[in-house]
């Protein structure tokens, strides 16, 4: 039953027509149109193939038995594989390189102020333990909480509680 449910879900979702009931003229065409597509990409393919790898005696001839097209196929075999093992060689010779360059000569500082950092989350603990109580009551014997009206923030409490504690403590 929850097989069920789950595939009306989903077709709220999902329309395709040629898997729905009729369309045919959809579905003849959609599948003449991939056979069409799968021979236009398979016949240079073979033709490819047939001239390099399975030549032989019986393809003499033949347009395709002409053996600069073998030779031709092996230079571009043996290109693309120097090409790739270049870049390969390139890309992670530059990635050692930004490690190496990232570990040791960027600079590691804080893009904040530490001092105002810990001011700020000690006037923040403070005001929490005023207003609410201690935290290990409030993280621990507490499972629901209703806040009152009276105990609602006013805006910007955070940011006043924020400045005042600044301007005392740094």
């Amino acid at each position: 039953m929850r097989a069920r449910k789950n595939i009306d879900t989903m077709q709220k979702y999902i329309h395709d027509a040629f898997f729905e009931q009729g369309h045919w003229q959809l579905k003849i065409r959609q599948t003449l149109v991939t056979i069409l597509s799968w021979i236009i990409m398979l016949i240079p393919i073979y033709w490819t193939l047939s001239m390099t790898v399975f030549v032989g005696d019986r393809l003499k001839g033949q347009p395709w038995s002409v053996p600069e097209g073998k030779e031709l196929f092996n230079f571009f075999g043996h290109f693309l594989t120097n090409a790739f093992i270049v870049l390969t060689i390139i890309t992670i010779s530059f990635t050692l390189y930004n490690n190496y360059y990232t570990k040791y000569h960027v600079k590691k500082h804080a893009i904040y102020n530490e001092k105002k950092l810990f001011a700020r989350r000690e006037a923040i603990k403070d005001f929490y333990t005023f207003k609410f109580g201690d935290r290990y009551y409030r993280r621990n014997d507490i499972r629901y909480y209703v806040v009152t009206p009276e105990n609602n923030f006013e805006i910007k409490t955070i940011d006043k509680i924020y400045s005042k504690f600044e301007d005392t403590k740094l």
